[in-house]
């Protein structure tokens, strides 16, 4: 053989070896290139592998402790497909049957002869080594928190004692290697503690999130105490200290760096991180405008939460276990919850927790975080709608304080130009303000005690001037004012490795104010206490147990003059009006309890069986058993079915449920005190997918039975409510989402969904009020390098349900026109469509902080979308009710 054709041949070889080599994998197969077949042409291109596709590792060959290389035999048409494999040298054990099934799939760049690609045929070697076929089938943790300890000099710290908390007050402890090494791998994920004790190094304490799959890489860095000069005297006593402050342990420094994380999403819950939170198009920074683009939740109406087809007072909004009564501030604009002191939100569409009672809906819940434990941190926001100021920090080693404030400016923004506005006269403009305090204290490694006080208030007054023709008696305009005062403390207790609890207490004052005209007032003002406690056992590694009790009650006092207004689906009837005026305190008493089983058999499966119980003496001194049950099944890797059933109880409005007189008509009551609580049973099965660490997709169906629902009635002699109603909603969401990388995130979110309900047994059933057949929401956000960051958010929406008019009567005694409507919700406005786009400049600055200056601008192509419909003095003529036209705003925020 010559050097010319020995050249060709090795340059052959390399051309189809190295690919191969570039393409291996790792895990239970490595892939071997094609060997050509003898008598391939010189001249030609061999076909080289394009996908490949790993086999699973035989349990049986495991068993056997076999290993090697298949030898294959592969025909490929002229597209480069395996049209034909046969086993030229196996194995046994499995294995030649598992390289076979791999191979078929696999994918070459054809095999070419004068430039045109050719049918081939090759010989391939897929090799198997027992090392990683056992590592594969190892039971994977659900979650790792590795890393390092560093001293002064990047030294590493060897031999030094780590101890993990984990959220059910389980320990495990690590030991540094001569590396300064440590890893712990986890059967549990939540929020951890890590406490680091190493001699000759001041104590550490850090805590970390983990959530399912995740990886998490740290480095904690330890620095030596600095100790004083003088060893005995007044200050080696407790007495005074040295003048320039410093004291031991002050001086813990530490920088953590974080590696690349593998999440998912846990059953019927949904979250978010904080960068897609802050960078959110549309929702302005606003952690819980941002919930509004999940699946399942409807376009929101006045800043009302409707979650899968319910009504807004179905959806209970928590903040850490207390209850409150509004999540948002006027329609939406903002949330009444400080982005910046939130640890999570939690959303759950449907089948929760038992933890969570007296709602048939979905559930948010919000969890204030621990304030930084060293040094002190600001951040302030403004933009064109308000402005707010955060600021934490350390007031000693084990007691930290967090505080935000926040108000709107509409009042001045808007005053300037509703001055020219004749019709109105504005006595109090649209103002909205917020706060929230922490103090937490941590007097033993085991404690944790939390104060907390948040509130919020909403206002508006004005005054018509020339009230509309068939409305004369609002001529005394109109008011608004809802808001809630609360203060919450909280304490944690870890007794044992295996037994823990959490118990908290709050109070809240929460008022509700209406005036319209002569015709209506309402003011309902009310005191919430709220306790709750959950006790927690890890009894095994496959079974823990939650069990606690959940009480709310206070005194409610309504003062009412009005119309009775029709429950959700019943028209208005101007010829039958119900006048209802009362002056009343009631007490509620809702007492509950709960237990549930959190049953782990393998690493694969998690099956939560449930059970609640509700008492509510405002419903008819009933009783409500709840029986729950949630699974979640890794049924092949990185691939999930979930799914639950349960039994779901509210109990009715305290207006619903008053047994006070209706000083209009004595002998008639404002409500029923006979009512029993709702009920939904839901059910949701569904799959998921992780394409990758960061590309995840989820499918979920759902279906919600609906009965003893209340619904207003007319009839004379029967009761102002009854449990009549019945309904169902039934549909499926879909979410492709892209998790934060470096560069990108973004999701497809799409529901498909329909809301029926029922007022009566026998009737047919109707479309609900805020029934929103598609919900498709598609959001991007791509860094473009030097701080600058564009995203964008589009909405298409199915248009609202409305009733039509089908005339109007005119009143003789009073000279004006009334409705005459038509069959509810028989005809619904034009679908919602919206573009919201977003632009970011972020400055690092050179010692600590940052500045951002973010431009975001609201229905960027001026939709005129359709929020209802208005019509003339007679009812002849109506003209479309648009929603928010093209608005842009610029905002800053800045952090030290």
């Amino acid at each position: 053989m010559n050097r010319t054709r020995l050249a060709s041949l090795l340059t052959l070889g390399l051309g189809i070896a190295l690919p191969g080599l570039a393409r291996a994998q790792i895990g239970a197969t490595t892939p071997q290139d094609p060997t050509p077949t003898p008598g391939t042409p010189t001249g030609s291109v061999a076909p080289r592998l394009r996908q490949f596709v790993q086999a699973p590792y035989p349990a049986e060959a495991l068993a056997a402790n076999a290993e090697g290389a298949v030898l294959l035999q592969l025909t490929l048409d002229a597209e480069g497909r395996v049209t034909e494999a046969t086993v030229v040298q196996g194995l046994g054990h499995g294995l030649d049957e598992a390289a076979l099934a791999a191979a078929r799939q696999f994918v070459f760049e054809p095999g070419r002869r004068d430039g045109q690609a050719v049918p081939a045929m090759l010989r391939y070697r897929y090799r198997f080594r027992l090392s990683e076929g056992r590592a594969a089938a190892t039971p994977r943790p659900r979650a790792v928190l590795r890393g390092s300890l560093r001293a002064e000099g990047d030294q590493p710290v060897a031999g030094a004692t780590l101890m993990l908390t984990l959220p059910d007050r389980a320990t495990r402890t690590a030991t540094t290697d001569a590396a300064g090494a440590f890893r712990f791998e986890l059967d549990a994920v939540g929020a951890v503690t890590v406490a680091v004790s190493a001699e000759g190094y001041t104590a550490y304490e850090s805590e970390e999130t983990l959530a399912e799959r995740d990886d998490v890489s740290v480095i904690y860095r330890l620095q030596r105490p600095r100790v004083t000069a003088t060893p005995s005297g007044p200050a080696a006593q407790g007495g005074p200290r040295p003048a320039n402050g410093d004291d031991e342990g002050d001086e813990v420094q530490e920088a953590v760096v974080r590696g690349q994380r593998r999440r998912q999403r846990e059953v019927t819950r949904q979250s978010l991180e904080f960068r897609e939170i802050l960078r959110m198009p549309g929702t302005g920074g606003d952690a819980l405008r941002a919930v509004q683009n999940f699946p399942g939740v409807a376009r929101a109406i006045n800043g009302l939460l409707i979650v899968r087809g319910s009504t807004p007072q179905d959806t209970q909004i928590f903040a850490d276990g207390t209850l409150i009564p509004l999540v948002y501030h006027f329609g939406g604009l903002s949330a009444v919850i400080s982005t910046e002191l939130l640890d999570r939100i939690d959303f759950y569409p449907g089948n929760y927790s038992a933890r969570y009672g007296r709602a048939q809906g979905g559930i948010v819940d919000v969890g204030f975080r621990s304030p930084r434990r060293q040094g002190y941190r600001i951040v302030g926001n403004i933009n064109l709608i308000d402005a707010s100021l955060f600021v934490e920090g350390a007031i000693t080693r084990n007691l930290s304080f967090a505080a935000s404030f926040r108000r709107s400016y509409i009042d001045a923004t808007l005053g300037f130009f509703l001055d020219a506005v004749s019709a109105v006269t504005f006595n109090s403009l649209p103002v909205y303000w917020d706060y929230q305090g922490i103090l937490e204290w941590r007097p033993t490694s085991r404690d944790r005690v939390r104060l907390a006080a948040f509130g919020s208030n909403d206002s508006l007054s004005l005054v018509l001037n020339d009230p509309p023709e068939n409305a004369p008696r609002f001529s005394g305009g109109f008011s608004s004012n809802t808001g809630f005062h609360a203060v919450q403390l909280l304490w944690d207790r870890t007794f044992t490795s295996r037994l823990s609890q959490r118990t908290m207490a709050s109070l809240n004052w929460n008022n509700i104010n209406f005036g319209g005209g002569e015709v209506f007032g309402l003011d309902l003002g009310f005191w919430q206490l709220t306790g709750r406690s959950e006790l927690s056992y890890q009894a095994s590694r496959q079974l823990r147990s939650n069990f606690g009790i959940d009480i709310l009650g206070g005194p409610a006092t309504i003062r009412f003059n009005g119309v009775r207004a029709p429950t959700e689906g019943q028209t208005f009837d101007p010829q039958n009006l119900q006048r209802v005026a009362t002056n009343t305190t009631d007490n509620l008493y809702r007492p509950g309890a709960y237990a549930e089983l959190e049953m782990t058999p393998n690493t694969r499966l998690r099956v939560i069986p449930a059970v609640r119980l509700d008492y509510a003496r405002d419903a008819g001194r009933s009783w409500a058993v709840q029986p729950r049950m949630s699974f979640r099944w890794e049924f092949l890797r990185d691939w999930f079915v979930k799914g639950g059933v349960g039994v779901y109880n509210q109990p009715p409005q305290p207006n619903q449920s008053s047994a006070a007189r209706n000083s209009w008509a004595p002998d008639t009551l404002v409500g029923n005190p006979n009512l029993m609580m709702q009920r939904s049973i839901h059910y949701g099965l569904g799959v998921e997918h992780n394409f990758s660490r960061i590309v995840s997709a989820s499918v979920e169906g759902f279906y919600k039975d609906l009965d003893d629902q209340i619904v207003s009635q007319s009839a004379a002699g029967m009761p102002p409510y009854t449990n009549v109603g019945t309904g169902r909603i039934y549909g499926a969401e879909i979410l492709l989402r892209h998790r934060p990388s470096s560069r990108f995130f973004g999701w497809l979110a799409y529901t498909i969904s329909r809301s029926e309900r029922r007022d009566a047994p026998f009737q047919p059933y109707r479309i609900f009020q805020f029934d929103q057949t598609h919900i498709l929401t598609l959001i991007g956000s791509l860094r473009l390098g030097r701080g600058w960051e564009i995203g964008g958010r589009f909405r298409f929406v199915t248009g609202n349900p409305t009733t039509p008019v089908q005339g109007a009567l005119f009143n003789g005694d009073t000279g004006t026109y009334t409705q005459i409507p038509g069959q509810p919700f028989t005809v619904r406005n034009a679908p919602f469509h919206q573009l919201d786009i977003r632009i970011d400049k972020t400055w690092q600055l050179q010692r600590r902080g940052s500045i951002n200056l973010f431009l975001e601008v609201l229905n960027v192509y001026n939709r005129t979308n359709p929020e209802g419909v208005q019509y003339n003095y007679n009812f002849t003529q109506s003209a479309t009710v648009g929603g928010i036209p093209f608005f842009p705003n610029l905002g800053l925020r800045v952090e030290y």
